[in-house]
């Protein structure tokens, strides 16, 4: 979560209050009513699409005498070309080490020459090319009498630095393009109006110390919910009550595992049939529980789960519907003042139009976007729905800590 909140506000630093909210509403959806393709095909394409090496045979005693000619040529010109092996990250390390502080440097540079594959563009960089092998002249003073520290491979020298552990902070210097702001945000002020009008919907006394708790209302129980349905107590407590069996279900045979090994042909195949890799990823984030359901219906599980959740009433669809609005209203009771600060300014749309004023790629601007609005999505909640929940807010916590926010590879929501 610190991290999520630093990238968007140094996202809304960087650009000004000029951007409208792109609609991007549908594209984190799940189908979970999509025609499943016969999955033995889907696995013959992936193995052929990510196969790293063509062995020109299937099994070691069908091992040809002589191979094709084609494939000899690539063999011959494969091992005659000196430097075959290409970081495909380089592009990316160069765009950030440009963005970095130079005093990051003597901490980076020394890991970076031992990176099989980067070329002279990076390794030649003044401030990287003089770091080949040299231990940073200065580390954090903390770290100083630690004997033979000294020998610590480089991967770690960037813990070493004094900004690490909060020391020489004034001496970072960022790039120029990052630290120019057009505009400052607006200041944030309560709105009396607003205030009168939740005191004259909450009885103020409800909530005074010492105060005697009311029980919750449950309300009806929706047995064939949508996306639409408004969630009830009664839903919620259905839903908390499928655990044992959504436990039981993961320990069967190799459920877990099935379920878990899907995810990459699932990828797979929604890149193929022209989705992003990255809205893939984040389909999972803003809709865990339908990204369970559909993984469970691709490694034919479907009659297993039901028998899960079957004893609270639910379908396999009506649990996934369900399961992501407890979700969503979850994520809203869990946010601090400072996120609903920085969602609020999301939604009013200054980050979009500025993308241009940052040294990124057009494929690195198009994942800040889908970031930035799959951020808003994970909060896609109704009031109502939030008033279900809140009841049982500290149930929810106690069951996700019990399976430490994750199930069978999909995390509920991001810890």
């Amino acid at each position: 979560m610190k991290k999520f909140l630093y990238l968007l506000f140094w996202l809304l630093a960087a650009f000004p209050a000029q951007a409208q909210l792109k609609d991007y509403i549908h594209i984190y959806d799940v189908d979970l009513q999509e025609q499943i393709p016969y999955l033995w095909r889907v696995h013959e394409d992936f193995k052929k699409d990510t196969a790293l090496y063509d062995r020109k045979y299937d099994y070691r005693w069908r091992i040809p005498t002589v191979f094709n000619s084609d494939f000899r040529q690539k063999i011959k010109t494969f091992g005659s070309v000196e430097k075959r092996f290409n970081n495909p990250d380089e592009d990316a390390i160069l765009q950030d080490l440009k963005r970095m502080p130079k005093a990051f440097y003597p901490y980076i540079g020394p890991m970076l020459h031992n990176m099989r594959g980067l070329s002279g563009k990076i390794l030649d960089l003044p401030g990287i090319k003089e770091t080949k092998n040299k231990f940073p002249d200065k580390i954090a003073s903390r770290l100083q009498n630690i004997p033979n520290i000294e020998f610590v491979s480089p991967e770690l020298y960037i813990y070493l630095s004094p900004q690490f552990w909060g020391e020489d902070m004034n001496t970072l210097e960022f790039p120029k393009e990052l630290m120019e702001q057009e505009e400052s945000l607006p200041n944030i002020r309560i709105n009396p109006e607003f205030i009168r009008h939740v005191t004259s919907k909450v009885n103020i006394s409800d909530f005074y110390p010492g105060a005697t708790p009311k029980a919750p209302s449950l309300g009806l129980r929706h047995f064939v919910a949508d996306k639409n349905t408004p969630l009830s107590g009664a839903d919620v407590q259905a839903f908390l009550n499928t655990f044992d069996g959504l436990e039981k279900f993961r320990k069967t045979k190799d459920n877990e595992l099935k379920l878990i090994m899907i995810d990459s042909i699932i990828n797979y195949w929604d890149e193929k049939n022209g989705i992003d890799r990255q809205v893939s990823f984040l389909k999972g984030v803003v809709n865990p529980c339908q990204t369970i359901v559909r993984k469970i219906k691709w490694s034919s599980l479907r009659s297993q789960f039901q028998d899960a959740v079957g004893g609270e009433g639910f379908g396999p669809d009506d649990w996934a519907y369900t399961c992501d609005k407890v979700m969503k209203a979850y994520r809203v009771l869990t946010m601090k003042q400072a996120h609903i600060v920085t969602i609020n300014a999301l939604r009013k749309g200054y980050p979009y139009t500025q993308l241009d004023k940052l040294d990124f790629t057009e494929e690195e601007r198009q994942r800040q976007r889908y970031f930035l609005e799959a951020s808003l999505h994970l909060y896609d909640s109704t009031p109502e729905d939030v008033a279900a929940v809140r009841p049982f807010y500290r149930q929810i916590t106690d069951k996700l800590l019990g399976i430490d926010y994750l199930y069978v590879g999909t995390p509920f929501i991001m810890p």
